[in-house]
């Protein structure tokens, strides 16, 4: 052998030795791994795509654009409430059934529209309401009156209804039920904190205050209809309204000072409602309504 050659062997000889060993361990530790991990992936069964979750909103917006008679209606929104219980659109569903509830409360051949009665000489709506257990202002309402004048021979309903009221503290709503069954939910615009351990108190309506000026006033009285309006309940806080104050808009004129904005009006105390929610129920409600609180 040459002295090149063996130069050559002996070069070779030496760097097996010594990056060899190196080599090796990279590839152990590197390579083999991702080999054995690569085939243990395909050899595994295709994991199944976890489903989207049903939401129903097809079905929602076929409910609300099938144009069915009303009654129809509230039964499909009612069975779908029940059958979507945690669907983002569980509230506006909740909403259009309470709207569709409180157009169909008086219509005739609802359980809840109750009896015709004719009004005889000497009748007036508190004189009609005494005699059903009613209240004046739910006569007025359920009949569309524009005023209290009655007619003799004029045909009214008397509504058949037993009211109650849930108050949710923790969810900040109000509840409206007719029989058991909820008519609409409200939102509360404040409650009082909600307690640390759930509870339930049974308490009641004890009077329904309509104000006007600072002074109280009858139902019947010319400023009835924008009176201020709340409800007094047992041993618990009042239900009243509340409307924020209307923004200051700034003044357009060139280097003009804005105007200071006023501080917001101080919400009041109780469960605090919309004026036009409240506005709704009052009439539904008389003393003794049942009243739960959560």
């Amino acid at each position: 052998i040459s002295m090149r050659t063996f130069k050559i062997l002996t070069l070779l000889i030496l760097g097996i030795a010594v990056f060899g060993p190196a080599a090796y361990f990279g590839y152990a530790l590197f390579v083999k791994p991702s080999r054995v991990e690569r085939a243990d992936r395909q050899s595994r069964p295709a994991a199944t795509p976890t489903p989207t979750p049903d939401t129903g909103e097809a079905e929602l917006k076929k409910i609300g654009s099938s144009g069915n008679d009303p009654a129809v209606t509230r039964e499909a929104l009612t069975a779908w409430i029940s059958s979507h219980p945690s669907s983002p659109l569980l509230g506006d569903a909740k909403r259009s059934l309470g709207t569709l509830n409180m157009s169909l409360l008086f219509q005739p051949g609802t359980p809840s529209a109750g009896t015709n009665y004719t009004v005889v000489k000497g009748d007036s709506l508190a004189r009609i309401a005494s005699k059903f257990h009613s209240n004046p202002e739910l006569l007025q309402k359920a009949n569309s009156l524009p005023g209290t004048a009655l007619s003799i021979g004029q045909v009214l309903i008397v509504p058949s209804l037993d009211i109650s009221l849930i108050l949710d503290r923790g969810t900040k709503t109000l509840t409206l039920l007719d029989k058991g069954s909820p008519l609409r939910e409200y939102l509360l615009l404040s409650a009082p904190p909600a307690p640390k351990t759930p509870s339930e108190t049974k308490s009641k309506v004890l009077d329904k205050i309509a104000t006007f000026g600072g002074k109280r006033i009858a139902f019947g009285d010319k400023s009835y209809g924008t009176a201020e309006r709340l409800i007094l309940v047992a041993q618990a806080p009042s239900i009243t309204s509340w409307t924020p104050p209307a923004p200051v808009e700034p003044s357009s004129a060139t280097n003009a000072p804005t105007a200071p904005q006023p501080s917001p009006a101080q919400m009041p105390g109780g469960y605090v409602l919309t004026p036009a929610d409240l506005a709704e129920i009052f009439p539904l409600v008389s003393r003794n309504t049942p009243v739960t609180i959560h």
